[in-house]
């Protein structure tokens, strides 16, 4: 059960990194947000998004070294 839950958080995790960073694109090409802060922006939510794929496709790893440390 406990890796279900794990699995549709990691799940709803990755649809919202997405979302953000195709918001912060968005906002750069808007000029809402600077080329400096957007370009953060974007290579955070885009290590989020990749870091919640991998717990999702593996929620048995729960600890968020153990990605890290696998390869």
């Amino acid at each position: 059960m406990q890796s279900r839950i794990v699995s549709i958080a990691s799940l709803l995790m990755v649809v919202a990194s997405v979302f953000f960073f195709v918001a912060c694109a968005w906002g750069i090409m808007s000029q809402q947000l600077d080329e400096g802060g957007g370009v953060l922006a974007l290579g955070g939510w885009l290590v989020a998004a990749i870091v919640f794929s991998y717990r999702y496709a593996d929620p048995k790893w729960l600890d968020p070294i153990s990605i890290v440390k696998s390869r």
